[in-house]
């Protein structure tokens, strides 16, 4: 499998902002996500949980529409599973579920950049 990073981009940024953008991605971004980060970057961001969470009529219809037609990407993702994800990738991680959404951040552990 190649890396769909450009070299340059890696260890470049102290900081990652996802917020509303991780339900739109198919597969698990936090790991690669987290090779653009300098040592002791921090990601934080916001996603839409998929089915298992407790969505209201309209929400569970908007998850199956959306991923039917390729626009989310989130119909199994679950809160542990993110957490999971980034637990693998990042030392200092928390994850909190608010109705249907979930708030992360994650800091990368490393020494300071000069």
């Amino acid at each position: 499998v190649s890396d769909p990073l450009p070299a340059r981009t890696r260890g470049r940024f102290d900081s990652l902002s996802l917020f509303c953008l991780l339900h739109c991605l198919p597969g698990s971004l936090p790991t690669k996500a987290s090779h653009v980060l300098a040592p002791g970057g921090v990601m934080c961001g916001a996603t839409i949980l998929g089915r298992a969470a407790p969505h209201n009529w309209f929400g569970r219809t908007l998850v199956d529409v959306y991923s039917r037609r390729g626009v989310f990407g989130n119909a199994s993702d679950t809160k542990d599973d993110l957490e999971r994800a980034l637990r693998a990738a990042f030392a200092e991680v928390t994850v909190e579920q608010v109705g249907v959404v979930v708030l992360f951040s994650a800091r990368k552990p490393g020494p300071a950049r000069p």
